[in-house]
């Protein structure tokens, strides 16, 4: 332990108190001294004293340091000198911080990227490293781990580079860093030393590493690369990579030319083909994914190369099966809209090119709705999927059938002769796929319509081959007929018009142009008005539009529900004023199977009756005989659902073809309104019988009987002395506005 000045003065000062205790026996002539004004020789000791001791303190201090300065420089220099034997290695090594900013460099390192210290310093790690080795740098920034083995590539501003395999080592601190080159002997393969550090080196290494030599021939593989191959480095030492490890290309399996050889040749990284793949001794194929490097020597010399794979078999399968997955209809496994779009793109181009024609054919399965909805989607989806199945067993290897989602296909026919071979194609396919199904125990019928665009005379792309197919389809499928139909200009013309009468729907709902007009029913035997039945009408730039006219489109577009609440609000409001006038007053509705079906129509009719205090039993629910036919088995039990909430119900434009009498007993309708056909035809004997048999019939079973169509007194007295009780037609009214009809009811109310 080295004594400080502080110490020296302190023992100084311990002495001098000692010797003035000594001289205790003198301390009354001493104080009587120092009390006379004369100098004691006790304060004289203490002052030199003193004064000798800091004295000797600061010499010592001033000793000590000058040793520390001393130390200090030596420290110093070993500093200095160390940095300068770092900085003169020929390796390629640097040090770096947490930042990646570069604290100092080898010369070997400067000299092979051909940069001075100085401009070196001004770079960012990030700036000197290509993009994969500065992301595997900055991962190991994040969580240094020291002896961790990473490839990297350092590239100046001149495009010099330095790749290699380097050793990474972190401070105490984890401030500072060191990366340190992996230098490759020349004789890595006969010397076993260097053999054995390389691989306590490389085995920390997650990806597989071999290395070959000159000749491109293996002298080295980590455990990765060995597990892999399942072989080990003595077993194919000295034998050629493309022995050891053919490579060649998924699915082609085409040979992948020796990359070893490739990247010794150019002297740069060369990465390995996106579909690179290779299968070992025992049959297991890999596909592999990442580089091969050269190897250079402390001159500079290429002396073989490095191979650094990862084994991406797992995520290629899986990366696959995503391609797949988005490129096909997951229930059906065929392919979607999207891989339609890119095979129609490849036909025009074939097509085009070898001067020949395709077609698209656009596909919809008729009453999928109808199906869904009383079957349940689960049954709608294996329909589907027997369908996908048929229509692929249809066609040939080379033609394309696609599902664009719901009940929609397309097919696509490649290298077509002629449109009379597409016809037969087109109806063999139809043939093959529309009729009987039997899912889970139960059969249905499935029926599909089509519409067919050739190329190039329909369209030379493959949106308006799609566009136009489709059109086509639409054509089909409002026939209400299916089958097939082939386009044509004039079915560009129909859509216009379509999609302007949809759009003049909607704006005339918007303004109420939509509006009920009243025909009168009147008793047979005393022309007392009984009932009117409300009919819809369109006032349409100037000109009043029956409902026939424009029902059907309504119904398309999706407003029907919307225009019959209309309808009802309106007519209901009239006909409670007309019940004051004329209290056993009727009123009947046309209503479509489609509205009867559906709870909410129920609803809003009776809570339109409730909003005019009108009762249900004054209101007679008229549906077309060719329609009921559609409820199927379903119709009893829907007619009862609606004659349960109080309202009565009509048969209209009966003719007799449809229902007979066993099904209308069955029914327990309340009324039959007979069709304006059968009265065209009075004079003729045959139509008297069926009206007769008809009128019998329905008395028989307490129907009420209503002709429709009467335009002459004649036809009112044969039916009258028939039996029937109830008339309507132009004879007895024409239909008219409600301003009409309540000027008209006001006039008899007078009389």
């Amino acid at each position: 332990m080295k004594t400080s000045a502080l110490q020296y003065f302190v023992s100084l000062c311990l002495s001098v108190v000692g010797w003035q205790a000594s001289a205790a026996p003198h301390s009354t002539s001493v104080l009587a001294s120092s009390a006379g004004g004369t100098t004691s020789p006790m304060i004289l000791a203490l002052v030199v004293g003193g004064l000798m001791a800091a004295m000797a303190g600061t010499v010592i201090w001033w000793l000590n340091r000058r040793s520390d300065q001393s130390r200090h420089n030596g420290h110093d220099e070993a500093h200095h000198f160390y940095l300068e034997a770092f900085q003169a290695s020929s390796g390629f090594e640097f040090v770096f911080s947490s930042d990646a900013s570069l604290i100092c460099m080898s010369d070997g390192l400067t000299t092979a990227l051909a940069k001075s210290h100085k401009a070196l310093f001004a770079y960012n790690l990030h700036e000197l490293l290509e993009p994969d080795s500065w992301a595997r740098l900055a991962a190991w920034l994040e969580e240094p781990k020291p002896g961790q083995v990473i490839k990297m590539t350092l590239v100046s501003a001149h495009s010099e580079r330095v790749t290699g395999l380097f050793e990474l080592q972190s401070s105490e601190h984890r401030n500072l860093h060191l990366a340190r080159y992996l230098h490759l002997s020349p004789h890595l393969g006969q010397a076993d030393t260097d053999s054995e550090l390389l691989a306590v080196t490389l085995s920390s290494i997650g990806d597989g590493v071999i290395c070959c030599d000159i000749d491109s021939r293996v002298i080295f593989m980590n455990p990765v690369a060995e597990a892999v191959l399942a072989l080990l480095t003595e077993e194919v030492k000295g034998k050629p990579i493309t022995e050891v490890m053919p490579l060649y290309h998924e699915g082609s399996e085409g040979p992948i030319e020796d990359q070893m050889a490739v990247c010794m040749r150019s002297q740069q990284t060369v990465s390995l083909p996106d579909s690179t793949c290779f299968r070992n001794h025992l049959g297991l194929e890999f596909a592999i994914d990442d580089s091969c490097s050269p190897v250079y020597n402390n001159s500079g010399k290429v002396i073989g190369a490095v191979m650094i794979f990862q084994d991406v078999t797992e995520s290629r399968a899986l990366k696959r099966k995503m391609n797949h997955l988005a490129h096909h209809d997951a229930l059906t496994g065929l392919p979607n809209r999207l891989l339609l779009q890119d095979r129609l793109i490849q036909a025009c181009k074939r097509a085009l090119r070898n001067r020949h024609q395709f077609a698209v054919v656009f596909m919809d399965l008729n009453k999928f709705k109808k199906i869904n909805d009383s079957l349940g989607h689960d049954f709608g989806d294996l329909l589907l999927k027997h369908i996908a199945q048929r229509l692929t067993d249809s066609v040939r290897a080379c033609d394309t059938v696609s599902r664009m989602g719901g009940d929609e296909f397309v097919l696509l026919l490649d290298a077509i002769e002629d449109k009379r071979h597409v016809r037969s194609v087109i109806k063999k396919v139809l043939d093959g796929v529309c009729g009987q199904y039997e899912i889970k125990g139960v059969e249905v019928q499935a029926a599909l319509s089509a519409g067919v665009a050739l190329y190039p005379d329909d369209g030379d792309n493959a949106e308006l081959l799609m566009k136009r197919a489709d059109s086509a389809m639409y054509r089909a499928k409002r026939s209400g007929k299916g089958g097939m139909q082939f386009y044509c200009s004039k079915l560009d013309d129909e859509a216009e018009q379509n999609q302007a009468l949809e759009q003049a729907i909607l704006d005339a709902l918007a303004t109420d142009k939509f509006v009920p007009y009243f025909q009168p029913v009147v008793c047979a035997s005393d022309g007392r008005l009984v009932q009117v039945e409300m009919l819809a009408r369109w006032h349409k730039e100037g000109t009043l539009v029956e409902a026939n006219r424009f029902i059907n489109e309504v119904s398309e577009v999706g407003c029907l529900m919307a225009l019959q609440s209309k309808l009802w609000e309106q007519a209901f409001k009239h006909f409670a004023s007309w019940q004051a006038t004329i209290p056993e007053l009727r009123l009947s509705i046309n209503v479509s199977v489609k509205t009867l079906q559906q709870d909410e129509a129920l609803s809003e009719l009776n809570r339109r009756l409730i909003e005019h205090q009108l009762q249900p039993w004054q209101i007679e629910i008229e549906i077309m005989e060719q329609q009921l036919t559609l409820l199927g088995t379903e119709a009893n039990n829907v007619i009862n659902h609606w004659q349960q909430a109080g309202f009565t119900i009509a048969i209209d434009d009966f003719d007799a073809s449809h229902t007979s009498i066993g099904q209308l007993h069955e029914l327990k309708i309340d009324a039959l309104k007979l069709d304006p056909g059968l009265l065209s035809r009075l004079a003729d004997e045959e139509s008297q019988s069926l009206i007769k048999s008809v009128l019998v019939m329905a008395k028989n079973i307490n129907v009420t009987c209503c002709a429709e169509g009467v335009e002459s007194a004649e036809q009112v007295k044969v039916l009258s002395e028939m039996g029937c009780t109830l008339m309507q037609g132009y004879h007895v009214g024409r239909p008219v506005s409600a301003e009409q009809l309540t000027d008209y009811l006001a006039k008899l109310n007078v009389h």
